[in-house]
């Protein structure tokens, strides 16, 4: 009895249809393949691209120039001669030009130094308000000491016509001295007084004490002019 073997294929057997579980493995296989020759298509395409842009680029860098341009040989020429030149005509002579801008900025410094100290003594002033505070000030001390003075004055004068003599000033006791400021023709320089405007900010205030102190200046000098006048008294005695 004869029996096929295994491995030996029947030519005589009837075609057997593939299985679907094999169509569906091809079918597979071969859009794989499909994707994967499209995107090796497509990665061929953007390298061709880049290449060309490369090229297109390289085109539009050219070499540096190697050639020799003969007018920079005339350039420097010309500044070897000047410096030459320079040298002949200003050796072992007084450089001139450096003298001159050595005395035009030791000018410019003087009159900045002075602009400068001009502008320091402004801001010292200030404003209009400072300048008349400062001005009111200076002023009211001149009727405190003007009084004084012709206080101490006026005591000089009395006692040398209490002694009989011109008397000094350190011979003078201090008893007689406030004897002396009780006298009417002293007590009348009270009348001269002038407070200062110390804590007055006010720009009115401050021109109205201003105008003040100026009368008090005013009638002081015509007081002591006519008390001189009156005893024939000079300034000092």
């Amino acid at each position: 009895m004869n029996q096929e073997q295994p491995n030996e294929v029947n030519i005589h057997a009837e075609p057997v249809a593939p299985s679907v579980e094999f169509v569906t493995h091809a079918e597979s296989r071969q859009g794989r393949k499909t994707a994967e020759h499209a995107e090796w298509m497509r990665d061929m395409e953007e390298r061709k691209a880049r290449s060309a842009e490369f090229e297109a680029n390289c085109q539009k860098v050219k070499a540096k120039e190697t050639k020799v341009e003969l007018s920079v040989f005339d350039e420097v020429l010309n500044a070897v001669d000047a410096a030459a030149e320079d040298f002949d005509q200003s050796n072992d002579k007084p450089n001139q030009p450096l003298i001159d801008a050595k005395i035009e900025a030791d000018r410019f410094r003087r009159e900045l130094a002075e602009a400068e100290a001009r502008l320091a003594e402004l801001e010292e002033k200030g404003d209009s308000v400072q300048r008349l505070k400062n001005a009111l000030t200076v002023a009211e001390a001149q009727p405190l000491e003007l009084r004084s003075t012709a206080e101490s004055e006026e005591i000089l004068n009395l006692a040398a016509d209490h002694y009989g003599w011109a008397i000094p000033w350190n011979r003078i006791g201090d008893e007689m001295k406030r004897d002396f400021r009780n006298h009417a023709s002293v007590i009348a320089f009270r009348e001269f007084f002038v407070t200062t405007s110390q804590g007055v900010t006010d720009p009115t205030d401050l021109r109205q004490r201003l105008e003040l102190v100026g009368e008090k200046l005013v009638s002081l000098r015509e007081h002591l002019a006519k008390d001189q006048e009156q005893n024939g008294r000079g300034n000092t005695r």
